[in-house]
């Protein structure tokens, strides 16, 4: 009856930090979605470069 006892003791001493955790990951989340985006739609919206941005890409 001890070891079972003990088990369940255990087991409310992990699910209280990790619910903590999960509802700290899930703020994070919720703070993000009022953001504007940052990435550009490719096909509909062109990156603007300057006239001296000239890149050449190596395949080493």
């Amino acid at each position: 009856m001890l070891p079972m006892i003990t088990g369940f003791m255990n087991y409310g001493q992990q699910t209280l930090p990790a619910a903590r955790y999960i509802g700290q990951g899930f703020m994070i989340t919720l703070s993000h979605t009022n953001r504007l985006p940052v990435t550009i739609q490719y096909p509909y919206e062109k990156l603007i470069t300057s006239e001296r941005f000239m890149v050449e890409s190596i395949l080493i």
